[in-house]
């Protein structure tokens, strides 16, 4: 059975559910045959595997056999998301010297007082787009505030970054490289004045405690990290908060559940990340040939592999993988923060989003429902709704 991949089919984009049903049962191992070279992975098993196998498989762009003139956006900003030990290793520990999570339950009360701020206009208009008004600006005002960045600059910064997420996409037009770099460099000027700053005027925040930690960061390295949390803690965050909103509106029984039971609620965003991936994908390039599903993988080749697809995938799952249960056993095995060294540097601050916003929205809204269903985005990492249209009357 040949089953064709196209992720920019609006069908896929919608539920790309039954295609990955197909492919784990007929094609595990599929070459994707408009990247040659590139295999797809949608099983658990398989991709649980090579996200906790340090040893053979490699985050690190060098080790792609690729063209040249792809250089210019993976050497775009270099962060643990791109580097191997013994780098990613010391990197890593120097990251979690800041982003504690003591600094992150501190920030708890004020990140309450940004979630009732956003219902409250939600509650004034009765019906919105709860990805504009909610979803994307609560994350990014959460970390700002969190790295101790300047307010008023928010707007130019959220505006850089937006370029720069574009990284994570396997993807990119020359024009979408070239802007990258662009509010990358301008990003890197920008937070050379921030530092200087908070070095001369330090407060109780995670970037100060950063600039003043023992044999820490360079300051190339502290600014490429600055710029990973400015991407990679809103944008997954905006994700989960949109999907998990969707998904307790086209199941009102249990969102009933969770509302009626705060005492679910850690495990509903457990569940509410397995059904519904934030990043969709995750790469990885084996440092020697490999042997999978009777395919021969050679070094040097990219591996993408389907998160979503293995949160659904029925030999882990059971019978019910395709469903919401809130309840659900082993929920938190979900693979949606990747596994390993590499397991997201962002997830317990993700998870208290999740845990707070739902809660306190069915709490506040008992009827929450959707205007009419989703558009679709054409993004492959990061595919989700363009605007999720909600009412809370």
């Amino acid at each position: 059975m040949t089953v064709e991949y196209n992720p920019f089919d609006p069908a896929f984009a919608a539920d790309p559910y039954p295609f990955f049903k197909e492919l784990r049962e007929s094609d595990p191992c599929h070459q994707i045959m408009a990247a040659d070279g590139v295999w797809l992975l949608t099983r658990y098993d398989d991709i649980d595997a090579i996200l906790h196998d340090r040893d053979r498989f490699s985050v690190d762009h060098r080790n792609l056999k690729r063209g040249p003139e792809q250089d210019l956006a993976y050497e775009a900003i270099s962060v643990i998301l791109f580097r191997d030990p013994p780098e990613h290793t010391k990197w890593r520990r120097h990251l979690s010297q800041g982003l504690t999570p003591a600094s992150i339950a501190a920030y708890q009360p004020r990140l309450i007082q940004l979630i009732d701020e956003h219902l409250d206009m939600l509650e004034d208009k009765g019906e919105a787009d709860f990805l504009a008004d909610v979803a994307i600006p609560i994350p990014f005002q959460a970390i700002s505030e969190l790295l101790g960045m300047p307010p008023e600059d928010r707007a130019q910064v959220h505006a850089w970054t937006s370029d720069i997420v574009n990284l994570t996409e396997p993807v990119a037009s020359p024009e979408v490289t070239r802007a990258i770099v662009r509010s990358r460099d301008e990003m890197r000027d920008y937070l050379q004045d921030v530092c200087a700053r908070k070095r001369a005027h330090p407060g109780d925040d995670v970037l100060s405690k950063l600039l003043a930690a023992p044999d820490g960061f360079t300051e190339d390295e502290l600014i490429s990290h600055v710029i990973l949390l400015h991407v990679s803690a809103p944008e997954p965050t905006a994700s989960h908060l949109t999907y998990g909103v969707l998904a307790l509106a086209r199941h009102p029984a249990q969102a009933a559940e969770l509302r009626d039971d705060p005492s679910l609620a850690r495990n509903a965003v457990e569940e509410l990340l397995r059904y519904e991936a934030p990043l969709q994908l995750t790469g990885r390039y084996p440092l020697q040939d490999i042997e999978l599903h009777g395919r021969t993988i050679e070094a040097g080749t990219a591996i993408v592999m389907s998160l979503a697809s293995a949160n659904h995938d029925p030999d882990k799952w059971g019978p019910t993988a395709d469903d919401l249960d809130l309840r659900r056993d082993h929920a938190n095995e979900h693979l949606s923060f990747a596994r390993g060294i590499h397991a997201c540097v962002g997830a317990a601050l993700a998870r208290l989003h999740g845990q707070l916003t739902f809660s306190r929205m069915l709490l506040r809204f008992p009827r929450l429902e959707l205007v009419e269903e989703p558009t679709w985005n054409s993004l492959l990492n990061r595919r989700g709704p363009t605007q999720l249209r909600i009412s809370v009357r």
